[in-house]
């Protein structure tokens, strides 16, 4: 019995991309959803809080301020890796192929 080489390492590569880009949809899909409103400025060129400053304890990210490209974006990101992943299992489940 012989390894096939090629076909080994063209599998390796295959998951090895696979799995970096699923993981940076995802990661870019968080980092959009994690961008902050722009800072108020007032008539004098001075920069206003936008909202009380943040606790520990009350952590929680507030979606009224992210600009809306910012969570089209984000969503974007989430279905293309949802994408990703479900064309994956249709390739590795045998069960799923129709023809």
């Amino acid at each position: 019995m012989t390894i096939e080489w090629m076909a080994f390492i063209t599998v390796f590569v295959a998951a090895l991309v696979s799995a970096a880009v699923v993981v940076s949809l995802y990661s870019l899909g968080i980092r959009f959803l994690a961008i902050p409103a722009r800072p108020v400025r007032g008539a004098d060129g001075s920069v206003a809080p936008n909202g009380p400053s943040r606790d520990d304890e009350n952590d929680d990210v507030d979606a009224v301020g992210r600009p809306q490209w910012a969570t089209v974006a984000a969503n974007i990101c989430f279905v293309l890796s949802a994408c990703c992943v479900l064309v994956g299992i249709f390739l590795i489940v045998p069960g799923l192929h129709f023809w």
